[in-house]
């Protein structure tokens, strides 16, 4: 008689994940394509973007419930790495408990405070793109879904060139 409640438990479990697959599938997304550097990323479209710094390096949105998703280019003019600047981005956390490279980019994921930090960077000779999203701990369900859809969008423009 265990088994039907732990049956009933992971059945539960299932839905919930694929309910917050749903909801990340359902919103409508929006696609932000840096015309500087050339990297592209999806995005729920109602998500506020914030107007573009002065050299148009690329964009911060937010969605007012601690959401916040910055994309950006930068010039590799001290020739960094995949691994200085993996290094130089782990700084940023206070536990990384998600890492994962290949040979152009990396992930890091895990925590800084309260919330959540994921970073996804691509590096090449000319150039670095970089993902950074940032959401609360406590709202790891709503979000991952839609973190994990946004990741898998963001594509890197030219990397062997400065701009």
């Amino acid at each position: 008689m265990t088994k039907m409640p732990n049956l009933l438990i992971s059945g539960v479990m299932l839905i919930s994940i694929a309910c917050s697959f749903a909801a990340a599938d359902a919103q409508e997304y929006a696609t932000y394509c840096n015309a500087r550097y050339g990297f592209c990323v999806s995005h729920p479209g109602h998500l506020k973007m914030e107007p573009p710094p002065e050299n148009d390096d690329g964009r911060c949105l937010l969605d007012g419930q601690g959401l916040s998703i910055t994309v950006s280019g930068i010039n590799n003019v001290s020739d960094g790495t995949l691994q200085s600047e993996m290094n130089f981005r782990s700084e940023a956390f206070d536990k990384i408990t998600y890492r994962i490279n290949r040979d152009d980019w990396f992930i890091l994921s895990g925590y800084k405070g309260n919330d959540i930090l994921y970073v996804k960077t691509y590096i090449g000779k000319g150039s670095i793109n970089n993902l950074q999203i940032v959401y609360p701990a406590n709202r790891k369900t709503a979000y991952d879904g839609i973190v994990d859809k946004i990741s898998r969008s963001f594509k890197p423009g030219s990397l062997n060139i400065s701009h």
